[in-house]
C-alpha cells in the first residue's frame, strides 16, 4: 500500500507531459504502477488504490494462521486490474517503456537470487504477481518457466544498482522510494522469524529463510549506499509525515499519500 506515493508521484509526471526515461525498473507494488505508467493507464493503478485494494478481497487478515489460503490474494488483485480495460496487453508495452520487473528465485536448496522480468518479453500478468508475492503473506510460488518465484524486493527492494550495471550514469537515474529519507529496516522480531520459520520449515528452504531473517541488513546497506555512495542520482523520498504502510486500510490515510505523491512530484519537476 505504500506504493501509493509512487503513483502519485507518476501521476503528477504524467499529467504534465514528463516522460523522458528509457528504463523503468521496479519491485513489486513499484513495478505495477511503473508498468501502469509505462503503458499511459496510471490511473488504473490509482483507482485500484481508493477501491478494489481497499476490500476485503485483497488482504485477508484471518488467514495469517492457515497455512493454505493466502493473506495477500495476488490473483484477485492482478486479474481484476487488468481486466478493467486489458491495460498490460504485449503489443502496448511492445511500444513503450521497457520495465524490468524484479522477482526472486527460490530454488531448492540453493541461494535465492533476483531475476529481471521482461515487460517487452514475458508474461506481464505472471511477473506482476511474482514480484508482489511476500513471502508467508503469498503462499507457495509463483511458478514460471523453469522459476519458483516470490517478491522481488527479497533481494532488490530498491534496484538502481542494475540500472548502474547496466551502464547508466548516476546523473541519468530517478530512484522513487516508499520511506522517508534515514528509515532503516529492523531485524524481524521473534515472533515473524517464527512464522517464517513455521512456515517454510522443509530443509530445502533454509537459504530462503536465511535470506528473509537478514533482509534488513541488505536493505539497510542498499540505502545507505543511495545516500552516502552515490549522492549523484536523484532521489524522491515521501515527507516525514508519510504514514502509509505495507497493509494501509485507512482510506484517509491511502489519499494523504496520494496527495503527498503528487506535491513531491511536482516539486522535482519544478526543481529538474
Amino acid at each position: 500500500m505504500r506504493g501509493i506515493f509512487l503513483t502519485g508521484v507518476l501521476q503528477a509526471f504524467w499529467d504534465r507531459g514528463y516522460r523522458p526515461f528509457k528504463l523503468i525498473i521496479g519491485s513489486s507494488a513499484g513495478a505495477i504502477t511503473g508498468t501502469a505508467y509505462s503503458a499511459g493507464k496510471i490511473h488504473l493503478a490509482r483507482d485500484a488504490y481508493f477501491t478494489k485494494l481497499l476490500t476485503a478481497e485483497f488482504i485477508h487478515f484471518s488467514n495469517v494462521l492457515n497455512y493454505h489460503k493466502n493473506v495477500l490474494d495476488l490473483d484477485w488483485m492482478i486479474k481484476t486490474i487488468l481486466s478493467e480495460e486489458n491495460p498490460f496487453d504485449s503489443k502496448t508495452l511492445r511500444k513503450s517503456i521497457p520495465v524490468l520487473i524484479t522477482a526472486t528465485h527460490c530454488a531448492e536448496y540453493n541461494p535465492p537470487k533476483t531475476v529481471y522480468l521482461n515487460s517487452k518479453n514475458d508474461d506481464i500478468e505472471t511477473a506482476l504477481k511474482a514480484t508482489a508475492a511476500i513471502p508467508f503473506l503469498y503462499r507457495g510460488f509463483v511458478n514460471y518457466r523453469d522459476f519458483s518465484l516470490l517478491d522481488g524486493g527479497l533481494l532488490d527492494p530498491v534496484p538502481y544498482q542494475k540500472a548502474l550495471s547496466m551502464g547508466f550514469k548516476q546523473e541519468d537515474i530517478l530512484v522513487i522510494v516508499t520511506r522517508v529519507k534515514g528509515y532503516r529496516k529492523k531485524e524481524e522480531s521473534f515472533w515473524i522469524k517464527t512464522l517464517y520459520e513455521s512456515y517454510y520449515k522443509n530443509p530445502k528452504y533454509r537459504l530462503l529463510v536465511q535470506v528473509m531473517e537478514n533482509r534488513y541488513i541488505r536493505y539497510n546497506t542498499i540505502l545507505n549506499d543511495l545516500e552516502d555512495k552515490f549522492q549523484n542520482i536523484n532521489v524522491i523520498y515521501p515527507p516525514d509525515d508519510f504514514i502509509v504502510n505495507r497493509l494501509t486500510q485507512d482510506q484517509k490515510k491511502v489519499l494523504e499519500g496520494f496527495e503527498q505523491g503528487i506535491d513531491s512530484g511536482k516539486r522535482f519537476l519544478q526543481s529538474h
